[in-house]
C-alpha cells in the first residue's frame, strides 16, 4: 500500500505542474479512451493487458557518464516493470500483430527513482496532446474529428505512410524494441545538457513457438519459460541528437547517422501476473527522473504525466470500492 500512496502523491504533483487547462485536456483524453475501449475496473485505461517483471539495470559503456551524472549509470539498480498490449482491451489476443509497451521503474542505490513509459512505435502519430485527443475522438467515430484531424495535424499522414510500410508480425516480448518516443536531456557534472532519445533493444533473438497461432495468451508463459533456459535482456541504446534534429516534436523521426551509446542493460530475473507482482501499484510517469536527466519541452511528454495521473486516480478509486 505504501507504494500505491506514494505513486498517487507523485501523480497528483505531476498534474499540478501543468495547470488546469492541461489537466482538463488529460481528463478528456482518458474519457475518450474509456469511450473507445470501455472500462475494466481497477485497470489501466491504456495498455490494460499486461504482466509484471523484476530485474536489474546494469551500466555498460562508461562513455555515458560524460553526458550524464545519473546514479543509474554508476552501479547496478533494481528494476520493476510491466510488459503490455497497447489499447484498453484486457483480453487483447497475443497471437495477432499489435503495438506493445514497457513501463519501467529503476531504483538506484541512493534512493533516486527513474520511471519510463516506452512502446514499440517508432514515433508518435501527432505532435500535440490536442492532436492526440482529436485522433482518439476520430477513432471513436466522431465524423468532425476525422475531418479536422489531417487538416490540423498533417503530420499524421507521415505516420500513416510509415506504418503502412512496416511488416506486421506476431512477436515475442523478448524480441521487441521499445522506444522512448519523446526526447530528454542528459546532464553531466558540469551542467552541460545533451538532447537524446533511447530505445531498449533485445540482446538476443528467441524463436517464435510453432503453437502461437492457436494460443491467444502465450506471451507470459513463453517469457517465463525462456527465463529458465537463458537470459532475457535488453540494451538501453541512447541516441544523441544531431544539431538539425527536432527535440520537442515526438511525431518527427530522427533521420541519418547518429552517435549511439549502449548505456546500460536491463536483465530480467522473474515475471509475475499483476495480482502477484509489484508493478500494479506503480504509475509509470516518464517525468519522474533521476539527477542527470531533464525533460524536453515536448508537449506530448508534458501531457503524459497528467494523463497518467487521471487514469491512475480512477483505478485506485475503483480498487478501493472493489475491496470494500
Amino acid at each position: 500500500m505504501k507504494m500505491t500512496i506514494t505513486g498517487l502523491v507523485l501523480a497528483v504533483a505531476s498534474t499540478n505542474c501543468f495547470g488546469a487547462d492541461n489537466s482538463n485536456l488529460s481528463v478528456q483524453i482518458i474519457d475518450t479512451f474509456e469511450k473507445n475501449f470501455g472500462i475494466t475496473e481497477g485497470k489501466r485505461r491504456n495498455h490494460t493487458k499486461g504482466f509484471c517483471f523484476e530485474g536489474t539495470f546494469n551500466p555498460v559503456d562508461p562513455t555515458i557518464k560524460r553526458y550524464s551524472n545519473s546514479p543509474l549509470f554508476k552501479e547496478t539498480s533494481i528494476a520493476i516493470g510491466r510488459l503490455s498490449h497497447k489499447g484498453g482491451n484486457n483480453s487483447a489476443p497475443d497471437n495477432k500483430p499489435g503495438e506493445h509497451g514497457m513501463g519501467l521503474l529503476i531504483r538506484a542505490k541512493n534512493g533516486e527513482e527513474q520511471r519510463m513509459a516506452m512502446n514499440t512505435l517508432d514515433f508518435f502519430p501527432v505532435a500535440t496532446p490536442e492532436g492526440f485527443l482529436l485522433l482518439n475522438k476520430a477513432k471513436s467515430g466522431d465524423a468532425q474529428a476525422k475531418q479536422m484531424l489531417t487538416i490540423k495535424h498533417p503530420e499524421i499522414l507521415n505516420f500513416k505512410a510509415h506504418m503502412a510500410k512496416k511488416t506486421k508480425n506476431i512477436e515475442l516480448y523478448e524480441n521487441m524494441h521499445f522506444n522512448s518516443i519523446n526526447s530528454f536531456y542528459l546532464t553531466n557534472e558540469q551542467g552541460k545538457k545533451t538532447p537524446v532519445r533511447w530505445s531498449f533493444e533485445p540482446t538476443s533473438k528467441t524463436k517464435l513457438p510453432q503453437q502461437v497461432k492457436a494460443s491467444e495468451n502465450f506471451l507470459f508463459a513463453n517469457i517465463k519459460a525462456n527465463l529458465q533456459t537463458g537470459p532475457v535482456a535488453w540494451n538501453m541504446v541512447v541516441t544523441i541528437a544531431n544539431p538539425e534534429d527536432p527535440i520537442n516534436d515526438a511525431s518527427a523521426l530522427w533521420q541519418g547517422e547518429h552517435k549511439t551509446i549502449i548505456a546500460a542493460r536491463l536483465d530480467l530475473q522473474k515475471v509475475n501476473s499483476e495480482a502477484n507482482g509489484k508493478c500494479d501499484g506503480i504509475n509509470f510517469d516518464p517525468l519522474i527522473l533521476t539527477s542527470g536527466f531533464e525533460p524536453s519541452d515536448d508537449p506530448i511528454l508534458k501531457a503524459r504525466s497528467p494523463s497518467y495521473s487521471v487514469s491512475f486516480g480512477r483505478r485506485l478509486s475503483e480498487k478501493a470500492n472493489i475491496n470494500k
